[in-house]
């Protein structure tokens, strides 16, 4: 029977257990309690120790009140808030909170251990230790450890001083060193050195130093040298508050190939402020065309524009507002002398309902463009519009009626020529009919849905726009995305004269396998189609008028029969002449054993835009739980040229990881002609960050 230290104390009169040993005092529980000829408690069998915030557990605890001295021996356990300790025996003061362990296994919050014949504890977060062995590797499978004569754990401070030490992968030795200081969260000090070899950059070699003098805010700086091209010195700055969250990177060269410095700065933001504003600011900027080939390993490789913007946002009860500004690079002219930049813009948006069913939107931008080279001035865009949703009860019939204006104006100026005033006026107005067909099984596994859409819209425009300036608009190809749009034009300086029909026909198939699981699609139909009937252009340059009232048929396809396995295409089927526009088809695959494939397939005709035949696929094999294989390709069948491929290897460990590949671009990048051929690596520790490229 457990018999607790507070019902003892009444029964033996030992008032001194509630002498001041931890504040809030002792419970004991076990299977017997005792006191011998000198006043020692003698707690045996399952004992458990509480003391605030730390629980004890033993076989047998002596507790000693006059000298508040706990001796705990046989199977202890202490654990709190802070992690726990396992240990042969441990003696411990009830009013310092001081004490020993032998052969003790402290294991920290996050998973970390420390092993040690002798453990010292001198305050509740700080311990010295002698033997020890110290790793972030699971206890049945540990890669590496370090080993020391002696050590200071500190978790106050977040971190392990070992002093004798040998760092061991596998058992094996591979580095011995007289200090070693371990980061146990997030503070000051030199991370692993980054390696890489390739082309265009030769051998790198990188130290970075992360520097975390507060909570809110830290940066890392890395010099990072280069036998291609020298030394670059790069830096990341980050900060967090209540607020939100920034960090701005900054990178430059005085590159020996090139004989110029070239550098990069880049920059995220998102802060909240009172009365429900928000400042965001991207910034991207590099010093020459050439940069991102030669220094970026990202997906920018051969990214066309690079854009930096600062906006401030605004929400209200029936609406928006925005001020911004934006500066552009075009990475496919030489300079950016011709290329339009944004400051400011003020653009809002009012949504007020004026009865039921009946709601009144005012949009509106105003923006002023500027460049070096070519017009530049400012443009107003105004476009209020009325809308007059109507639901059928219990759903099944969707019809939305919308009619308004667009006016714009210009304020224009061009070097060594008069500023000049530009307007343009159009009404517009659009009726869109959606309804849903939906038929669910008995046992209501399965929902099959046919929606058919039909909408008109009307656009009453200029005829011949040509002459206005164009800042931000072009005619894209007709997709699903669009297809539903009235005017199909982006940017504001161009709106369709429009007296069009389009249809479109969804059908989607659902199942549902266990009850409460969500739906998985398992097909989706979609066609549609347009019929102009005034067919017009108001800009030939930009949309040519088109041949025939009807527009190119679309359709798409998704089929999953099973969960993980999607085949999925898409395409325009021109009927006048007859031939296929475009078609993109794909498959993905992912497996619950972790094997994946992924197949694409993208096709243009030269009729219909530019060429494109480009096959491209890639797949990671998982040879077991731990080893998988990745590849890669990307052929372009008009070229009859492989323009990329890559190999790899990649194993995975609880606690370490390797992946190894191989690669090949075959184009010329950067300053560097001809393709690019190399490898890359990384191997990650747990617990000490990573090494590679």
């Amino acid at each position: 029977m457990a018999v607790t230290a507070r019902a003892l104390g009444l029964l033996l009169g030992l008032t001194a257990l509630a002498s001041p040993a931890w504040a809030a005092g002792i419970d004991i529980a076990a299977d017997r309690i005792t006191r011998d000829a000198q006043g020692v408690l003698v707690a045996e069998g399952h004992v458990v120790i509480q003391r605030g915030s730390e629980t004890l557990h033993a076989d047998m605890v002596h507790y000693d009140v006059q000298n508040h001295l706990i001796r705990a021996e046989g199977h202890v356990l202490i654990t709190s808030p802070r992690g726990q300790i396992d240990a042969a025996a441990a003696s411990l003061h009830t009013d310092s909170e001081t004490g020993s362990m032998q052969d003790a296994t402290l294991t920290l919050p996050d998973g970390e251990r420390l092993y040690a014949k002798q453990v010292r504890r001198l305050d509740a977060t700080t311990f010295e230790a002698e033997s020890i062995r110290f790793t972030a590797c699971p206890s049945d499978d540990e890669a590496w450890q370090l080993a020391a004569h002696d050590a200071r754990l500190d978790q106050k401070k977040g971190e392990l001083v070992a002093r004798g030490t040998r760092f061991e992968i596998a058992g094996i030795p591979v580095l011995y060193s007289p200090y070693w200081r371990q980061p146990l969260r997030r503070q000051s000090g030199f991370l692993t050195p980054l390696v890489a070899s390739g082309k265009r950059r030769g051998t790198e070699v990188a130290l970075p130093y992360y520097l975390a003098p507060s909570p809110d805010w830290d940066a890392t700086f890395t010099p990072h040298w280069m036998s291609g091209r020298g030394f670059m010195p790069e830096l990341e700055l980050r900060h967090a508050s209540g607020i939100g969250t920034a960090q701005v990177n900054g990178e430059v060269i005085n590159d020996r190939t090139t004989k110029t410095r070239r550098g990069r700065i880049q920059g995220d933001i998102d802060w909240r402020l009172p009365a429900r504003t928000f400042l965001t600011v991207r910034a991207d900027h590099i010093s020459d065309r050439n940069y991102l080939p030669d220094y970026d390993t990202s997906n920018q490789l051969n990214a066309p524009y690079l854009q930096s913007e600062a906006a401030l946002v605004g929400l209200g009860n029936y609406g928006d507002w925005m001020l911004m500004g934006r500066d552009q690079q075009d990475l496919t002219q030489p300079n950016d002398a011709a290329t339009l930049q944004i400051a400011p813009r003020l653009e809002s948006h009012l949504a007020a309902p004026l009865a039921r069913n009946l709601w009144l939107h005012f949009d509106q931008q105003t923006t002023r463009f500027e460049r070096q080279l070519g017009l530049y001035g400012w443009r107003m865009d105004l476009n209020p519009y009325i809308e007059l949703p109507w639901q059928l009860a219990g759903g099944g019939l969707e019809i939305t009626a919308r009619a308004g204006s667009h006016v714009t104006r210009y304020w224009l100026q061009q070097a060594a020529t008069p500023s000049s005033t530009m307007q343009r006026s159009a009404g517009e107005a659009s009726l869109e009919i959606r309804s849903t067909f939906e038929r669910i099984s008995a046992d209501r596994t399965w929902r099959h849905t046919i929606e058919p859409v039909l909408r008109y819209d009307y656009i009453r425009a200029p005829s011949d726009q040509s002459g206005l300036p164009n800042f931000d608009s072009s005619f894209g190809q007709l997709t699903m995305s669009n297809l539903l749009s009235g005017n199909r034009f982006s940017g504001n300086d161009r709106i369709e004269r429009a007296n069009r029909v389009t249809a479109l026909l969804q059908s989607r198939l659902q199942h549902r396998g266990e009850a409460g699981a969500p739906a998985r699609d398992v097909m989706l139909i979609a066609i549609g189609s347009s019929y102009d009937i005034r067919r017009s252009s108001v800009d030939p340059a930009l949309k040519p008028i088109p041949a025939t009232h009807w527009s190119n048929l679309l359709g798409s396809l998704m089929i999953s029969p099973i969960a993980g396995l999607s085949l999925h295409g898409e395409g325009q089927y021109s009927t006048r002449p007859k031939f296929w526009a475009t078609a993109n088809a794909g498959l993905d695959w992912v497996s619950a054993g972790g094997h994946e494939l992924h197949l694409g397939y993208q096709f243009t005709d030269a009729r219909f835009a530019t060429a494109t035949r480009l096959f491209s696929a890639s797949a990671r094999l998982a040879v077991t739980p731990r080893w998988q294989m990745l590849g890669g390709i990307q052929y372009d069948s008009l070229l009859r040229l492989t323009q990329q491929a890559s190999v790899g290897l990649r194993y995975q460990h609880p606690c370490w990881s390797l992946e190894v590949d191989g690669y090949r671009y075959n184009r010329p990048s950067g300053t560097t002609p001809g393709s690019d051929i190399g490898f890359r690596f990384l191997l990650g520790l747990r617990g000490l960050g990573s090494v590679g490229s």
